[in-house]
């Protein structure tokens, strides 16, 4: 029988896999357990001119609180950064657990392939989904589950190549 740790642990890295496998546009995805955020890293084939950021940003921003507001939660942590690393850039985006919800990650996953088209890194096996609505269904679910009590560990999904891993860095760094 699983103690209450290790099923909050196995859940959340079932939802970080869920979501990669959902989006293959997410690059890498990870809980911030001190903050209760998910964070976001999109890769983005160029450099970004700062105006631009600025105003993506904005319409980004904008478009998630309008989203927020109407499933009628409380928006609490919402940080958009851009690092560059000569002709590539990494977007990140953080945000609570606690109001994202499964329609905001797809909303956010369009813009930004609305605003970068084939520059924005994705998987190759993007469409292979059949039931995106079960993927749906699911991060909906885990995402309910969380609270402000429930137990985070400091997770990390990634791609490699057709694969999708998901690391405990508390446990991998002996911080545990």
């Amino acid at each position: 029988m699983l103690q209450h740790d290790e099923y909050s642990s196995t859940n959340h890295g079932n939802l970080l896999a869920t979501i990669l496998v959902r989006h293959s546009q997410i690059g890498t995805l990870q809980v911030l357990p001190h903050s209760r955020c998910l964070r976001f890293s999109f890769f983005v084939k160029g450099s970004w001119d700062p105006g631009a950021f600025q105003e993506f940003s904005g319409y980004l921003s904008e478009s998630i609180e309008a989203l927020v507001f109407l499933a009628g939660k409380e928006l609490s942590v919402m940080e958009l950064r851009v690092l560059e690393y000569g002709d590539f850039s990494v977007i990140e985006l953080d945000r609570d657990m606690a109001s994202i919800s499964p329609q905001e990650i797809s909303l956010v996953v369009l813009l930004l392939q609305e605003q970068f088209g084939s520059e924005l890194v994705a998987s190759d096996n993007d469409g292979d989904i059949e039931d995106v609505a079960w993927y749906d269904d699911f991060i909906q679910h885990v995402l309910e589950d969380i609270n402000g009590g429930t137990p985070l560990d400091e997770l990390i999904g990634f791609r490699e190549g057709s694969r999708i891993l998901v690391f405990n860095k508390s446990h991998a760094s002996g911080n545990s």
